[in-house]
């Protein structure tokens, strides 16, 4: 499950349907933006300035 703007960007583990998930937040676009970057290697959560 990918969400934003909710000002405290961050991933989090855990389960849906008994499966292992994964809930990554964006943070708000402010004084800087967010976004995720997947790969085969896994999800990553990027912040960069204006």
């Amino acid at each position: 499950l990918i969400h934003g703007h909710t000002h405290r960007p961050a991933m989090h583990d855990l389960t849906a349907n008994g499966e292992q998930a994964h809930r990554v937040v964006l943070g708000a676009w402010h004084s800087e933006g967010s976004m995720i970057k997947v790969t085969p290697e896994g999800v990553e959560l990027i912040a960069f300035p204006f």
